[in-house]
C-alpha cells in the first residue's frame, strides 16, 4: 500500500505537465548517420513539421479569395498559428528589393548570364520587345533606375514558380475550380493532443462551411497527418482498453459469479497501468500516444497473475489464499521473469516508441505481480466458490481430450504441421518500409497529391547535402550539382529544385558577373546605343555609367543576402564551422528516385533519403533482433533446464517455439506484414507460451492430494488466453499497419500456445 501511495504522489506531480507525445517523427530512431546529416535532417523536418497549406476552391477566383479571407479569420481566432499568409507581403518584398538593388551588377540570374556570354544583343532585344508589349506599363518604374532590367530579371528569378496573383492573393486553377492559397505556420512543431484536436476541428468545420457555400477546401501538411494519426491512436486506445475491460469483466463475472475477483483484478491492472505511466513519464519526460495503444493491451497480460491465483481455488475444496500462493508462487515467479525478459528485449530496439513500450509494460507487469502476491492473500481471505462454471467444464474437457486427439493422430497431423510451417515461412517476405509506422486516410493522401500538382511547393523527404572547405568551395560544389539537377528537370524526372547558389553568387562569381556585363554591354557600346534608342538623355546615360563604375568592387556576403531571403531559402543554409560549410538542396516532384543517388559522385555532394535510411535501419535491426529472439528462447531453455531438468525444459519450451513458428507461418500464408515489430511480438509469445506450459507442468507434478490442479490450471490458462486475446487481438483492428501486425502475431501465437500447452505432461499422466 505504501508503494501505491508513493506512486500516486509522483503521478500527481509528473502528470500535470505536458507528458503526451503525438508527433510521428518522435517514433523514429537515431539513424546512425553523421552529425552533419543528422542536423540537416532535423532542420529539414522542423520546417515541414510546422507548415499547413490551405486551398479554398470556388467557381470564380473572387469567390475563392473571399472564402480564403473568411477562413483566415477563423484560423486567427484559434490561436494555433504563428503566421498566416494570404496576401503576398508587398512591403517586405519592396524592402528586400531595395536592400539587394545596390548589387544589381553582381547578382545575375543563370539565364541572363548564359545569354550575355553567348548572345548579349539578345538581352537588349528581349527588353525592347517587353517594353513595347502590354507589360511595359508594369516595368516603367523599373526602367528609370534599372534601364537594362537586369535586376528585374534577377529578382523575378528569386521566385521561379509562375503564380497568378489577384488582389494580392495567389490563385491557382484546375479544370473545375479556382483555388486561393493560404499558407500557415504553427506556433509549435510539438503539438499537444488538445491542439491537434483543434486543428482537426478547424479542418472539418472549414470543409463543412465551404461545402455548404458551394465551395471546397483542401488542406495538407505534416501536422495534419500527425493530427489524424493521434486521433486514430486515441480511438484505438478506447477500442483496446474498453474492449479488453468489458471482456475481462464478462469473463470474470461468468466464471466466479462474484464482484470480489473483479474488483481485485481491477486493482492489479489499475495499479500496474498507473505505475507504468508514471515511471515512463519520469524516465522519458514524455510518452508517445502509440505507447498507450500498446499499453492498453497490457490489461490482458497483467490480469494473468490474478486469474491464476483465483482459479487455483477451483482445485481444492478447503482452499486458503496463502496455501494457494505457495503452490503457484514458483510459476508466478517464472512467468514474471519470462515476461520481463520478453519486454527487456524491446529495450535493445533503436526505436524510442518500442523502448517506451518496454519500460511501460515491464513496470506495469511488475507492479501488477506485486499487487497480486502481496495483497491478494489478504483480500481473498474467506473467498469460496459454490458452483462449477461452464467455462471450467469446457476447459477441463479441452485439456483432457485435445491432447489425446493430437497424440492419436500425430502420424498425419505432424506432416501437415511441418508442411504448413515450411510453406508459410517460405512465403514470408520482410517489409521494412518506415512509412508503415504512420497510418493516413486515403483521402488525405489523395488531397496532398492534388495540392502538389496545383502548387508545387511541398518539399520531398529526400534532399542533397552539399559541403565545401569554405564558402567559395561550397559554392562551386553546389553549382556543379544544380547544373545536373537542371538537366533532370528538362528530362521531366524532377519538377523543381532549390539551392542557394542559384540566387547568391560567391565574391569571385559576383566579380565575374560584373566583368561579363562590362565586356559585353558597356565596353562594347551596346549599352549606350540601347539607352539612346529608348530616348534616355546623355545625363541619364552618364549617370548609369557612373553608377556602374562605382559598383566595381561591391559584393554582398551570404549572411547579408540571407537577411533578404524568405524562410524556405534561409532553412537551406546550415552554416560554416572550422572544417566545412554546408547547405541543403531541396527537391519537389521527384518522378524517378533511382537517378539521384548517382549524383553523390560529385565533389562534396551527399544524397539524403530519410525514408530509405530509416527503412534500411529497420532491415538491419530486424536481422539483429532475429538473433536476439533466438538467444532469448535459448536463455529460457537453459534457465528451465537448471530448474526442471533438460528433458522437461525441452517439453516446456517446445510450446512457445511451436507458437512462434505457427505465427510466422500464418503471416506467410495470409500475406501479413512481416517486419521488425512482428519479431518483438514473438518475444511476448515466448513469455505467454512459457507461462501456459509451466503451469501445466506444475499441475502434472503436484502432490497426489492435489489431483485436481490440472483442472484449475486449464481454467486459468483458458481465461488468461482469452483475456490476452482480447487485449492483443484487438490491436489487429488498428489502422496502423505495424500495430495490426503486432496484434495479429501475438493473437496467433497465444492461440497456438493454448492448443499445445496441455500436451506438457499429458503422456506421463495417461501412461
Amino acid at each position: 500500500m505504501l508503494g501505491l501511495l508513493i506512486i500516486s504522489v509522483l503521478g500527481s506531480r509528473v502528470l500535470t505537465t505536458d507528458w503526451l507525445e503525438t508527433g510521428f517523427l518522435a517514433l523514429l530512431p537515431v539513424t546512425e548517420q553523421q552529425p552533419d546529416i543528422a542536423n540537416a535532417v532535423q532542420q529539414h523536418n522542423q520546417l515541414m513539421n510546422r507548415k499547413v497549406i490551405w486551398l479554398t476552391g470556388a467557381a470564380s477566383s473572387q469567390e475563392a479569395i473571399t472564402q480564403a479571407r473568411q477562413l483566415k479569420q477563423q484560423l486567427q481566432h484559434s490561436g494555433l498559428f504563428s503566421q498566416l499568409m494570404l496576401e503576398v507581403p508587398m512591403q517586405q518584398t519592396a524592402n528586400n528589393y531595395q536592400q539587394l538593388f545596390p548589387y544589381r551588377y553582381q547578382l545575375l540570374d543563370a539565364e541572363t548570364k548564359l545569354t550575355l556570354s553567348q548572345h548579349p544583343k539578345d538581352i537588349l532585344s528581349q527588353n525592347l520587345q517587353t517594353l513595347y508589349s502590354p507589360m511595359a506599363q508594369m516595368l516603367a518604374s523599373d526602367l528609370e533606375h534599372d534601364p537594362l532590367l537586369l535586376f528585374s530579371r534577377y529578382f523575378t528569378a528569386q521566385h521561379p514558380l509562375k503564380l497568378n496573383v489577384e488582389q494580392g492573393v495567389v490563385v491557382v486553377q484546375d479544370a473545375k475550380r479556382f483555388w486561393a492559397v493560404l499558407l500557415s505556420d504553427l506556433q509549435d512543431e510539438h503539438l499537444q493532443l488538445d491542439k491537434l484536436e483543434t486543428l482537426l476541428t478547424l479542418v472539418n468545420n472549414g470543409t463543412a462551411q465551404l461545402h455548404a457555400a458551394g465551395g471546397e477546401l483542401m488542406v495538407t501538411g505534416m501536422p495534419l497527418f500527425t493530427a489524424y494519426g493521434a486521433d486514430s491512436a486515441k480511438q484505438e486506445i478506447s477500442t483496446v482498453g474498453v474492449g479488453s475491460s468489458v471482456g475481462i469483466i464478462v469473463l470474470l463475472l461468468l466464471t466466479f459469479r462474484s464482484l470480489r475477483p473483479l474488483l481485485l483484478s481491477s486493482i492489479a491492472i489499475g495499479s500496474g497501468l498507473f505505475a507504468a505511466l508514471v515511471a515512463s513519464v519520469l524516465f522519458f519526460g514524455k510518452v508517445h500516444i502509440i505507447t498507450l495503444v500498446f499499453g492498453a493491451s497490457l490489461i490482458g497480460v497483467a490480469d494473468d497473475y490474478a486469474i491464476h491465483f483465483m482459479c487455483d481455488s477451483f482445485g481444492t475444496k478447503d482452499w486458503q489464499p496463502r496455501q494457494g500462493l505457495r503452490y503457484i508462487f514458483s510459476g508466478l515467479v517464472i512467468g514474471l521473469c519470462t515476461n520481463l525478459l520478453s519486454y527487456v528485449g524491446l529495450v535493445f530496439s533503436p526505436f524510442p516508441a518500442l523502448q517506451e513500450v518496454a519500460l511501460f509494460s515491464a513496470v506495469g507487469l511488475l507492479v501488477a505481480w506485486l499487487t497480486v502476491v502481496l495483497l491478494f492473500p489478504l483480500l481473498l481471505t474467506g473467498f469460496k466458490h459454490t458452483h462449477e462454471p461452464t467455462i471450467l467444464k469446457v476447459a477441463n474437457y479441452w485439456q483432457q481430450h485435445s491432447p489425446r486427439w493430437l497424440l492419436k493422430n500425430k502420424r498425419w497431423l505432424l506432416p501437415i504441421f511441418i508442411v504448413f510451417i515450411v510453406g508459410g515461412l517460405w512465403q514470408l517476405t520482410p517489409r521494412d518500409d518506415v512509412r508503415l509506422l504512420q497510418s493516413a486516410p486515403a483521402e488525405l493522401l489523395k488531397t496532398a497529391d492534388k495540392i502538389k500538382q496545383l502548387l508545387p511547393v511541398s518539399q520531398e523527404s529526400q534532399f542533397f547535402l552539399v559541403s565545401g572547405r569554405d564558402v567559395n568551395d561550397w559554392h562551386h560544389n553546389e553549382q556543379q550539382l544544380l547544373a545536373r539537377l537542371k538537366s533532370l528537370t528538362q528530362q521531366h524526372q524532377l519538377m523543381a529544385y532549390q539551392g542557394l547558389s542559384d540566387y547568391w553568387s560567391d565574391a569571385q562569381s559576383q566579380q565575374t558577373n560584373y566583368q561579363l556585363l562590362n565586356k559585353t554591354l558597356y565596353e562594347s557600346g551596346l549599352f549606350k546605343s540601347y539607352m539612346t534608342e529608348l530616348g534616355f538623355s546623355k545625363d541619364a546615360i552618364q549617370s548609369e555609367l557612373t553608377q556602374f563604375n562605382d559598383a566595381k568592387d561591391k559584393t554582398i556576403s551570404l549572411p547579408d543576402w540571407l537577411k533578404t531571403a524568405d524562410e524556405t531559402k534561409q532553412q537551406l543554409w546550415l552554416g560554416c564551422n572550422a572544417e566545412r560549410c554546408l547547405s541543403m538542396v531541396s527537391l519537389t516532384g521527384i518522378h524517378d528516385l533511382s537517378v539521384f543517388p548517382a549524383l553523390q559522385s560529385l565533389q562534396g555532394v551527399t544524397w539524403v533519403d530519410q525514408v530509405e535510411q530509416l527503412s534500411s535501419l529497420f532491415a538491419r535491426y530486424r536481422v539483429r533482433v532475429s538473433g536476439l529472439i533466438i538467444a532469448a528462447y535459448l536463455l529460457v531453455f537453459i534457465g528451465l533446464g537448471f530448474k526442471f531438468g533438460w528433458r522437461n525444459s525441452m517439453k516446456i519450451t517446445a510450446v512457445p517455439v511451436s507458437a512462434a513458428l505457427v505465427a510466422l507461418a500464418t503471416m506467410g500464408w495470409f500475406d501479413q506484414l512481416f517486419s521488425l515489430f512482428n519479431l518483438f511480438a514473438l518475444l511476448l509469445v515466448l513469455g505467454i507460451g512459457v507461462d501456459d506450459a509451466i503451469f501445466f507442468f506444475m499441475a502434472d507434478n503436484a502432490p497426489a492430494s492435489d489431483h485436481d490442479k490440472r483442472v484449475s490450471t486449464s481454467l486459468a490458462v483458458t481465461l488468461s488466453a482469452l483475456t490476452t486475446l482480447l487485449a492483443f487481438g484487438l490491436l489487429a483492428v488498428s489502422a496502423t499497419e505495424i500495430v495490426h501486425a503486432f496484434g495479429f502475431t501475438v493473437a496467433v501465437g497465444i492461440l497456438t500456445a493454448l492448443v499445445f500447452s496441455p500436451l506438457v505432461g499429458h503422456r506421463a499422466r495417461t501412461s
